[in-house]
């Protein structure tokens, strides 16, 4: 079947899952990429902000209704200005591929971003080259541990 494919349980879903839909990552941009200290756009600011970088009008309301999937047929104009605006390819609303590495891109600028951790990073700059790998290995380790770490609910209060 076009435009649908099956699972290995054998029922069909549409081609786009929530996951990866033109809204889904949309409202992943409108989360995570945004200036350092302060919170994500609002659909007005990215209105504005599409309008002044492209010339492309959009309203707040056609900006909101894409984000949550009310819209699901966008203009491909309006797909190459929010492209613009968030400086990401335009590929990355419909290629799997380049979505995922893109994410990851912007993950890495969210950890810059917050304070502790580039404070963190900036200390350890300072440290020998075989201090940073001390500490290299104890995040490891943190890391690990906490990946093994088995996820319960409440602990039960001793008796």
């Amino acid at each position: 079947m076009a435009g649908t494919r099956r699972d290995d349980a054998g029922s069909t879903d549409s081609a786009l899952d929530k996951s990866s839909s033109f809204a889904a990552r949309l409202t992943h941009l409108i989360a995570t990429i945004h200036p350092p200290d302060r919170k994500p756009y609002s659909y007005r600011e990215i209105a504005h902000g599409v309008a002044d970088a492209t010339g492309v009008s959009m309203s707040a309301t056609h900006v909101q209704q894409l984000a949550v999937g009310a819209r699901l047929d966008p203009k491909r104009s309006h797909i190459q200005a929010l492209a613009q605006f968030f400086g990401i390819p335009v590929t990355y609303f419909f290629d799997d591929a380049v979505a995922e590495e893109i994410d990851k891109q912007v993950d890495d600028v969210v950890a810059w971003r917050d304070t502790e951790a580039r404070a963190m990073a900036q200390r350890a700059m300072r440290l020998s080259p075989r201090d940073r790998e001390t500490v290299s290995t104890l995040m490891d380790q943190l890391n690990s541990y906490d990946a093994n770490r088995p996820r319960s609910g409440r602990a039960r209060k001793p008796e």
